[in-house]
């Protein structure tokens, strides 16, 4: 853990203004964005929009900024965060823009892991009412399919259609009719998961299909976007604690002028570095954490 001080503003043309904060990784660029520019890749769910919505009101602030490529702005993290500022009615929203086609961002999912009285072959039963047929495999075998992972075997869901978004709507119907049958179903990174069914803390995990690259842009640019949790962004270093005032979002200022403020403001503050696997407000990170205090 240490702190770090010097940082650099860089201004490239007029009012496109940022302030860089240069990882070892990866550079981050932090400033304010048009809202209505950024473009989401996943779908909005009401329930989290409205609980959202209403924390960033009542906080006054927004804590963390969207993470976003640079090239499309679309947004890779944060889908929630842009549509509770629309909500809020903000012209304006802070990002962190990053080099999608860098190999420090990757992307990874969310397997749906699976709680309740229920066993694995319970829950093949449950699967096979959706005309689902599982057959044993392999996990080597699962990147692009989908697949039920217990603690002893591994089965294909053969049915799965051969397109990413075919999967994906069959996993929503997976998980409702898990539901149905008075499961729970939890969302954990792919090492997580593996690691609660081993040691019986779930009784098995649907493992998702990973999305590219080029679809997760392919899906923002075109409006068809994901189901919820199809992707997880992994930012070799992620900025937080940068805590911009609501009121600079409602766009009674020019970009320029309201970037300039962002850049004096972060200017004034001192950097924690904390490293990758950190716990840090009840979430464990992949990533480098660079809090802002």
């Amino acid at each position: 853990m240490f702190y770090c001080f010097k940082f650099f503003r860089k201004v490239v043309v007029g009012d496109n203004l940022w302030f860089t904060l240069p990882t070892p990784e990866l550079e981050l660029r932090l400033r304010l964005e048009e809202l209505s520019k950024v473009r989401i890749h996943e779908e909005i769910i009401p329930e989290l929009l409205e609980e959202l919505s209403t924390a960033i009101n009542l906080d006054g602030k927004v804590k963390h900024p969207v993470i976003v490529d640079s090239n499309t702005l679309v947004v890779l993290d944060g889908m929630h965060r842009v549509a509770a500022l629309e909500k809020l009615g903000c012209k304006y929203l802070p990002v962190c823009l990053v080099d999608y086609q860098s190999p420090s961002v990757k992307v990874g999912c969310w397997y749906r892991t699976v709680d309740g009285h229920a066993s694995a072959d319970e829950l093949l039963d449950i699967l096979s009412t959706l005309g689902l047929t599982p057959g044993e495999s392999s996990l080597e075998r699962t990147m692009r399919t989908l697949a039920v992972q217990s603690k002893e075997r591994c089965y294909l869901i053969k049915d799965a259609g051969e397109g990413i978004r075919k999967n994906y709507a069959l996993v929503r119907r997976i998980e409702g009719a898990l539901r149905e049958s008075g499961l729970k179903v939890g969302y954990e990174t792919e090492s997580d998961a593996v690691r609660k069914i081993q040691s019986g803390e779930v009784t098995a995990a649907i493992l998702t299909p990973k999305v590219t690259k080029v679809e997760v842009i392919e899906a923002a640019l075109s409006g068809k976007v994901f189901p919820h949790k199809t992707t997880r962004h992994i930012v070799a270093a992620r900025p937080m604690g940068i805590n911009v005032p609501l009121g600079w979002l409602k766009g009674e200022r020019s970009i320029g002028e309201i970037n300039r403020m962002l850049v004096e403001h972060l200017s004034t503050r001192k950097v924690k570095h904390l490293p990758k696997g950190t716990l840090f407000e009840g979430r464990r990170y992949e990533e480098e954490l660079w809090i802002f205090e």
